[in-house]
């Protein structure tokens, strides 16, 4: 079992790789990329020459197994961090090439540059078995066990890595001007190279990674054919490869396609790598949010398809820059382009990455590694080379480059959307479905939800976790349920209590949650188990009857009154009969309070005579019997016209009898009648001898339902029963049913 890194040494070590990251993205810049591209245009290269450069460096890749071999008797971190200070050496003879092409010698040049950009991929291939274990070894903590922020942590190192791009792509571009000379390039170069060796003095220092050693006896081929009989690791690399393939060629011409058909500078090309960088940070964002809580499947085909996106309008665009003949405009478009270009493909490849890591098993990350780069290597090598033949065979044959590039991306749109079909067939692992996943992706609440759980997870106090977790209450978003659910495990009473707040506010409960809200009746009594009870029963989680059945039993008497409303929420005739005894029997008046609305919410008017009955016990609480009386009132159907004048009388006694006879003479047409009630009313509340005949009489002879009456008229004349309340509740019973008749 590996130790986990604590804390601090965590923070300390995903720290120090944040900084190597920065330079080292801020160097990869200067010494690769459109950079390079740029660098081969200026001293005359052709569209092929540009395909070899961008194939080299996929090639990269093919140098893994070599690193592989190294680290079977060197330490990772040691074979990582001394290959990257290889590679800015093996760049040193691009210095020279400006010398040989000011003298008009592009050939030795172009030799230089690419003899450089080799000896940069190999030793970037060797170190760059490192890479994964590393990046797994800080996202895991150091432990056996994934952490929770490991998706996200990992997408952090990608926004580390576009920022610092982007910051350097601005600089450059304002360095380089419009038509920058071969020398401003290996200055650039040199700059680049000085960065990338500050970088790899914190790599050095970094942590070394536990259990991922290959064993002597294994070899590429044999990595290559045991993975490969995995069918989910088979089909995701094959997919992987055609995707990098294509996104190889299409990414790998943008800047020749904004210098050749819209004839833009150098700067303006550096400034559209800005803008690659800035989707690429956009890219970060986002993921950084979902891809471990929607997966990373969804995220591979979604960001696969906006990289189709970014493709489509080169394809669709008949006349290029004929058609798009406003400068400001044509920047816009290609600045556009580079932005969802990078947006789609970079989260494609941080997906892909993440979704390797999810597929594969610990002790075979650094083998399987390497299949996944070479997978990777391959498929873009071959589209960025492809790519450049391609185009120079059709621009040969005398088709435009406006039309030409219209060709190759059309033909790559087909592909791409092919290949997103297949994506189906990959093996879920838990992750939602691609509607799912659009759904939270273009939902600002469910985004806001995750940035919450986010910080959640990076929360190391209680009140913080409080306070996060009342934000995700309001929130509202049903997304967040199953993770809060690990709160109800907290130690703390707070933390606990606001997790079930926040799942009571939800407009619906997840079926997920369910039973640990069961569980929390069962575990939390006299504490938080009340708050669960209720939000059962405001879900109607019919699956919760037996154990808020047996919460009625018990002592706590927060939990016994919830669980009876909770089974009148869910429609539990058979709890009935139990609550009118607790009714009865319980002397809490809270428990009282709480059977009452719970048989009110039954709808039963079979309960009538148990509620009548309440009033005759221990002389209760007068707010205990204004219970009792409004939830008779609901029974018999009389509720709405009734509560108003109950108010009045509750405040006033005679102000509220006032108000029943004004009331009563609205309705009763028959003078005689109304007199006569009105004398048997006087009687009922006859301070001296009070005498409920009269009214009882009234009652019996509405004949809208003769129970309800016989309860009535019963009760009146039980001399027992003396509350006033109820004494003005039959008094106007037949009022209202005579309205109605």
């Amino acid at each position: 079992m590996a130790s986990p890194l604590s804390p601090s040494r965590l923070r300390e070590a995903r720290r120090g790789f944040n900084i190597f990251n920065f330079f080292n993205s801020a160097s990869f810049v200067l010494v690769s990329g459109s950079f390079l591209t740029l660098l081969a245009i200026r001293m005359g290269a052709s569209n092929a020459v540009v395909g070899i450069l961008n194939a080299i460096a996929y090639s990269t890749f093919f140098m893994m197994p070599i690193g592989k071999r190294v680290v079977r008797s060197k330490p990772i971190v040691w074979t990582f961090g001394w290959a990257w200070v290889g590679r800015y050496a093996a760049l040193l003879p691009v210095l020279l090439a400006p010398v040989f092409a000011t003298k008009g010698m592009r050939g030795a040049a172009i030799g230089l540059l690419i003899a450089g950009t080799a000896g940069f991929a190999v030793f970037r291939g060797i170190g760059l078995i490192g890479n994964n274990p590393l990046i797994g070894f800080l996202a895991s903590g150091g432990g056996d066990k994934p952490r929770s922020d490991r998706g996200s942590y990992m997408v952090s190192n990608s926004l580390v890595n576009s920022v610092a791009s982007m910051v350097c792509g601005l600089l450059v571009s304002i360095f380089l001007g419009e038509q920058a000379t071969p020398w401003s390039y290996a200055v650039g170069v040199g700059i680049g190279i000085a960065l990338g060796l500050a970088g790899c003095a914190y790599l050095l220092r970094m942590p070394e990674p536990t259990d991922y050693t290959p064993e002597k006896s294994s070899s590429l081929a044999d990595t290559a054919r045991e993975a490969l009989k995995d069918e989910p690791f088979r089909r995701f690399i094959i997919i992987f490869m055609v995707v990098s393939f294509i996104s190889g060629m299409g990414r790998s011409f943008l800047p020749v396609y904004a210098k050749e058909v819209f004839a833009q500078g150098d700067d303006a090309v550096m400034v559209y790598s800005l803008f690659a960088s800035l989707g690429s940070v956009a890219m970060g964002l986002i993921s950084r949010l979902v891809v471990d809580r929607l997966g990373s499947k969804p995220l591979f085909i979604i960001f696969s398809a906006i990289g189709l996106a970014s493709f489509l309008p080169i394809a669709a665009i008949p006349g290029g820059r004929t058609l798009i003949a406003s400068g400001t405009v044509a920047a816009l478009f290609l600045a556009f382009l580079h932005f969802l270009s990078n947006f789609g493909f970079s989260g494609e490849e941080n997906a892909g990455q993440t979704y390797y890591f999810s597929l594969v098993p610990k002790e075979k990350t650094l083998d399987l590694a390497v299949v996944y780069y070479i997978a990777y290597g391959l498929g873009g090598a071959l589209g960025s080379g492809v790519g450049g033949l391609i185009l120079d065979g059709i621009i040969a044959l005398g088709m435009q480059p406006s039309a030409a590039y219209r060709l190759l991306y059309g033909i790559l749109c087909v592909f791409l959307g092919i290949t997103l079909f297949s994506m189906q067939r990959l093996k879920r692992l838990g992750s939602r479905s691609v509607s799912q996943s659009l759904g939270v992706m273009f939902s600002p609440r469910d985004l806001r939800a995750f940035d919450l759980l986010s910080r959640l997870d990076r929360s190391e106090h209680p009140n913080q976790e409080i306070r996060l977790i009342q934000e995700l209450g309001h929130s509202l978003s049903v997304l967040s349920q199953e993770e809060l659910v690990e709160y109800l495990r907290s130690p703390r009473f707070e933390v606990r209590m606001e997790a079930l707040l926040a799942f009571e506010s939800m407009p619906q409960l997840s079926p997920k949650v369910v039973w640990p809200l069961i569980k929390e009746t069962e575990t939390h009594t006299f504490t938080t188990a009340y708050v669960a009870a209720r939000i059962l029963g405001k879900n109607a989680c019919a699956e919760a009857i037996p154990a808020l059945r047996k919460a009625m039993a018990g002592d706590d008497y927060m939990l016994q009154g919830t669980a009876m409303v909770a089974l009148a929420r869910i429609g539990d005739p058979d709890a009935v009969p139990i609550i009118e005894s607790i009714l009865m029997r319980s002397a809490n008046p809270r428990v009282k309070i709480s059977a009452v609305c719970a048989l009110e919410a039954m709808g039963s008017k079979a309960s009538l005579p148990v509620l009548a009955a309440s009033l005759r016990r221990d002389d209760p609480p007068a707010f205990v019997s204004d219970e009792v009386i409004l939830a008779m009132a609901s029974l018999m159907g009389i509720m709405n016209e009734f509560y108003p004048l109950y108010s009045a009388f509750i405040e006033d006694e005679s102000s509220g009898l006032g108000l029943l006879e004004s009331t009563a003479g609205d309705i009763i047409a028959d003078e005689r009648t109304l007199e006569l009630w009105k004398g048997d009313l006087s009687k009922l509340f006859d301070k001296e001898r009070a005498d409920g005949a009269g009214i009882a009489s009234f009652i019996l002879k509405t004949g809208d339902n003769p129970r309800t009456e016989m309860v009535l008229a019963e009760a009146l004349l039980d001399s027992k029963l003396s509350y006033g309340g109820f004494k003005f509740l039959a008094a106007a019973y037949p009022l209202f049913v005579k309205r109605r008749g």
